[in-house]
């Protein structure tokens, strides 16, 4: 499946040609997302590499509150914030709150291949390491003997048993 790329730019003023040239070189496409229903639908018809949003999208929300939005409502997809250079902008807080990365704008196209190219990476770690899911026995789980089973064995045939002889005074009972 072919992954894509979603912009959320809001009504800021986002130059996309970097964007669409480095997506392509990465075999993907870009979308254009107006609000979160539009990602939802995107995601839905391909696999979202990464959403590259602007706090602009989100009118009544701050940085962090944009970002805990997205990763509530897309949480398997890489948000990367994008922002102006004199924009405040607390990183660590970012990140901390599941940010995956954050790019300048204007766009400058090596940044841009740069973060994705982290995004490719984060992409293949996944990829591999579903791949090499082991089968998990815990460690503490004692081993039982052989009299152990046996002893449970004949309990839960006692109760069979039990069982069956109810069942039979019940049958009697009614004929």
């Amino acid at each position: 499946m072919i992954s894509n790329i979603i912009v959320m730019p809001g009504p800021a003023a986002i130059n996309l040609e970097a964007v669409n040239t480095v997506a392509r070189s990465f075999g993907w496409t870009v979308d254009i997302a107006h609000d979160i229903r539009n990602v939802i639908a995107a995601q839905s018809q391909q696999n979202t590499a990464a959403l590259l949003f602007h706090r602009d999208a989100f009118p009544s929300c701050s940085w962090l509150d944009a970002v805990r939005l997205l990763r509530s409502t897309l949480p398997e997809v890489r948000t990367v914030a994008c922002h102006g250079f004199s924009e405040p902008f607390d990183w660590p807080e970012l990140s901390e709150a599941g940010a995956f990365h954050a790019l300048w704008l204007p766009f400058k196209e090596n940044e841009v291949q740069q973060s994705f190219g982290f995004i490719r990476e984060a992409e293949k770690r996944l990829a591999e390491s579903s791949e090499k899911v082991p089968l998990l026995v815990p460690a503490t789980v004692p081993a039982m003997d052989l009299t152990a089973l046996q002893r449970i064995h004949s309990d839960q045939s006692r109760v069979a048993a039990t069982d069956a002889i109810a069942a039979n005074r019940v049958l009697r009972s009614t004929v």
